[in-house]
Formats: C-alpha cells, sequence, structure tokens
C-alpha cells in the first residue's frame, strides 16, 4: 500500500505504527501506510486525506505459468 502524508488532530503514541517517532504532537505531519491511515482516521487521530494523491499502485497480479499441467478430465462414478 502506498505511504501517505497526513496531519493529525490530537497527540498519540505511534508504538507499533511503523512511523519511526515515538509520540506525535497534534498539528503534525507524519507519513503512514494507507491502512495504517484508515486506522488513525477512524479513532479520529487525523484529517481527512486524499487517497488520490496517493501515488498509483502497480499491478502485483502474478504471471501464468508457462508450465502449467492440462486440465483432467472429469472422473466417472461406478455404479454399484
Amino acid at each position: 500500500m502506498p505511504d501517505i502524508t497526513v496531519k493529525t488532530l490530537k497527540g498519540f503514541n505511534t508504538d507499533g505504527l511503523n512511523c519511526g517517532e515515538k509520540y506525535v504532537q497534534r498539528g503534525a505531519e507524519i507519513t503512514v501506510d494507507e491502512s495504517v491511515a484508515r486506522d488513525l482516521r477512524r479513532n479520529g487521530l487525523i484529517e481527512d486525506y486524499d487517497v488520490k494523491n496517493a501515488p498509483a499502485l502497480e499491478n502485483k497480479q502474478a504471471q501464468t505459468p508457462s508450465n502449467k499441467a492440462a486440465a483432467k478430465p472429469a472422473a466417472k462414478k461406478k455404479a454399484h
């Protein structure tokens, strides 16, 4: 997820948020991961942020392997 710069509404400890600081004061600007920003916003600690200004995500879908086995035919059930 992209990093987003947000502005805090309240001071709080950043233990476990990977922000690099221990305590963030009210009105400070910090850069956090989008999922962390979502949690902070839900708890009323930061202002609304604009995800549209964040960098676009890259496509992380795995490519289809070239050595994929062919599909097996459906097995028939034996009648007893």
